[in-house]
């Protein structure tokens, strides 16, 4: 039985692709789905610049939990914005999470931590290079996760296969 789904989001522009097939699986097993966006540690030049823009009612102290919070901000925007835009319901969204680490080690801790019973994400981000089905996040997750992975195809228009009269699939033109 599924009863918490873990969303993993890039925030790529395949996000609502994955996010239809998480709410779709969330309605029919009346799951809960929390959100989780795993953000890439900040080194120190580029701790140094996310400093420079904040206001002087942030401590130094705070190190990137504004700006944690502003990608936060955006997810629940944006999962808003989608639900409002489509038959989707944001009412099976209980949580979202913005954690810094490494990707794949952050889903699976925080698939850990909700004790999700399913794995929701695309098969690979907007960066994955060529013809590679499988990102190195996908991969990894598929290769360590102890729970069962949903992973959604993120196919481009251009790189769409059609099957031809011999039955035999090609790239599309």
């Amino acid at each position: 039985m599924i009863q918490t789904i873990l969303f993993a989001t890039d925030l790529g522009p395949f996000s609502a692709h994955a996010m239809e097939h998480t709410v779709d699986l969330a309605v029919s097993h009346r799951a809960r789905v929390v959100v989780v966006h795993a953000v890439e540690p900040l080194n120190s030049f580029a701790q140094a610049m996310v400093s420079t823009y904040l206001d002087e009612t942030t401590s130094p102290g705070d190190g990137s939990a504004p700006l944690l919070a502003s990608i936060k901000s955006r997810i629940l925007r944006s999962l808003a914005d989608e639900c409002s835009d489509s038959d989707l319901s944001f009412e099976y969204f209980s949580d979202v999470c913005v954690v810094q680490g490494r990707p794949a080690e952050v889903i699976l801790r925080e698939a850990n931590r909700v004790g999700a019973d399913l794995i929701v994400m695309g098969s690979h981000g907007p960066e994955a290079m060529g013809n590679n089905m499988l990102g190195s996040v996908t991969s990894r997750v598929l290769q360590l996760s102890k729970v069962p992975v949903y992973m959604v195809p993120m196919i481009s228009p251009r790189n769409w296969c059609k099957l031809s009269d011999e039955g035999v699939y090609h790239r599309g033109a």
